[in-house]
């Protein structure tokens, strides 16, 4: 009989919370810790808002694609001049013309 009182605490899961954001996720998704383009701040802002490059494409919306913000990130492509102002506008800021510390 007594087998049977040990089941309870054998069978017990131990949860553990785990952060959204580990330094182990962000290095395998080459985190930018200090961006300098606008690529980079782009990549940055979607990895802190856990959006994945389909979310941030449906996000900005007007006919982007996730392959488009794929290339933004790697600077491999510019955007043009209408999708600069909406990556602007979810950024906050405009890279181009704020300094790193935040001035102008």
């Amino acid at each position: 009989m007594e087998r049977l009182g040990l089941l309870g605490i054998y069978h017990r899961t131990i949860r553990h919370p785990r952060p959204k954001s580990s330094l182990r996720f962000r290095s395998l998704r080459n985190y930018p810790a200090n961006p300098n383009t606008l690529g980079e701040h782009l990549r940055k802002k979607r990895i802190d808002m856990h959006l994945s490059m389909t979310q941030l494409a449906k996000l900005l919306g007007n006919r982007v694609g996730d392959t488009a913000i794929e290339k933004w990130e790697k600077n491999q492509n510019r955007p043009t001049q209408h999708h600069r102002l909406l990556i602007v506008e979810f950024l906050g800021f405009d890279p181009e013309t704020t300094s790193s510390t935040g001035g102008f």
